[in-house]
């Protein structure tokens, strides 16, 4: 991997835990970013769409970033969240997603989309996938940590 810059990027649909995990990192020393501030920081959310190519060009002070579009950044490596459909489906409800949307979301986990969308970007061994099943964060935090540790010793 020499001269590949290290972008580690959290991805997976609407409720999965990204948001909350990328904190989680943060508080235990590792920065990790959301790329919705940024975007939003930097004028580059027009109606609900963030332009990710010119987010592309945006400095960003961290390794890792999260979002449900990071895995269209440059990244070196992806991991993905994926978790049973009946808890995202609770929690897009509770956020005031329409049915509509909700059930966009869940097609696009069960199509695997987000993950043959980074293997258009970068090659399959560096794409991870965490199977939630509905475990605690605490238990994500740890497969997430055991990954990044994977990566930086690579």
């Amino acid at each position: 991997m020499t001269g590949l810059c290290k972008l580690i990027c959290i991805t997976g649909i609407p409720g999965t835990g990204k948001t909350s995990l990328c904190r989680m990192l943060n508080l235990h020393g590792i920065k990790c970013t959301g790329l919705n501030g940024i975007a939003e920081s930097s004028g580059l959310i027009s109606d609900g769409v963030v332009d990710v190519d010119s987010l592309a060009s945006v400095h960003i002070e961290s390794t890792v970033v999260e979002s449900h579009y990071s895995h269209f950044m440059k990244c070196s490596h992806v991991i993905i969240l994926v978790d049973d459909e009946d808890v995202l489906r609770r929690r897009m409800e509770l956020r005031g997603y329409s049915r509509e949307k909700i059930n966009e979301n869940l097609d696009a986990q069960r199509a695997q989309t987000i993950y043959y969308e980074a293997l258009d970007r970068i090659p399959a061994g560096r794409i991870f996938i965490i199977e939630e099943k509905s475990r605690d964060l605490d238990a994500v935090f740890c497969d997430i940590t055991s990954i990044l540790s994977k990566i930086n010793n690579l």
